[in-house]
């Protein structure tokens, strides 16, 4: 934790960018970096990894490998096996999963963003850093199927039937996120509405961050570490 800390200290006192003719970082520039690292901070991966600080960077590399497969595998048995009822044990799953996904979509956001200030960090190879990628992606699909089965704010558009079953609430999450829409289904409350906003916007986000930032943003750090 208190590495994190020192690099918000050096992101708010000016040493980033370190040297050149780079304008220095904005307010918001540095408020979004902030946000970053404390959600970096707080991750479960995080919190998972501090156990692990004797070991060597491979082995902590490989504790979050597994972390994100296991995350997915849990995501999808919940999905599929966990009878949702509105009780507090379901709404502790459910602030889990918002967990996760946040958790997922600021590793790639501190990478482009926060990552290329420190020297020290960065990822191990471009390929592993995009599987991770497609498995954070891939979690935001099922997570937010999670919160249309548990929440009950789906239904179908030519009568009053709710979804009920979770490749129903899977297949309304793969259609919103890619922008599909088939209008086959539909949100039914104000709460399913702001879900089906929510959700092609992140999509976006990881999508662009793939195609075009990502990659950018991670040739730019290899290339700055070989010229150190």
């Amino acid at each position: 934790m208190g590495k994190e800390y020192k690099l918000i200290k050096n992101i708010w006192s000016g040493k980033y960018p370190e040297r050149g003719n780079k304008e220095p970082l904005s307010v918001l520039e540095k408020a979004f970096m902030t946000l970053l690292i404390v959600i970096r901070s707080f991750s479960l991966g995080r919190i998972i990894k501090v156990f692990f600080i004797s070991c060597s960077y491979k082995t902590r590399s490989g504790i979050s490998e597994l972390y994100v497969l296991l995350w997915f595998v849990v995501s999808l048995c919940l999905l599929f096996l966990y009878p949702f009822r509105p009780i507090w044990g379901t709404w502790i799953l459910l602030g889990l999963v918002a967990h996760r996904t946040i958790e997922g979509l600021a590793y790639p956001l501190s990478i482009i963003f926060v990552n290329k200030y420190d020297r020290k960090r960065g990822p191990r190879s471009i390929n592993r850093s995009l599987l991770l990628l497609m498995f954070n992606y891939c979690e935001i699909i099922i997570g937010f199927a999670i919160f249309y089965l548990a929440t009950r704010s789906i239904g179908y558009s030519n009568c009053d039937r709710v979804i009920t079953k979770p490749i129903e609430a899977l297949y309304f999450s793969v259609v919103t996120i890619t922008t599909l829409g088939y209008g086959d289904m539909r949100p039914i409350s104000w709460f399913g509405q702001g879900l089906a906003l929510l959700e092609p916007l992140l999509g976006f986000v990881m999508v662009i961050i793939v195609i075009g930032v990502f990659l950018t943003g991670v040739k730019g750090i290899k290339e700055k570490r070989r010229g150190n």
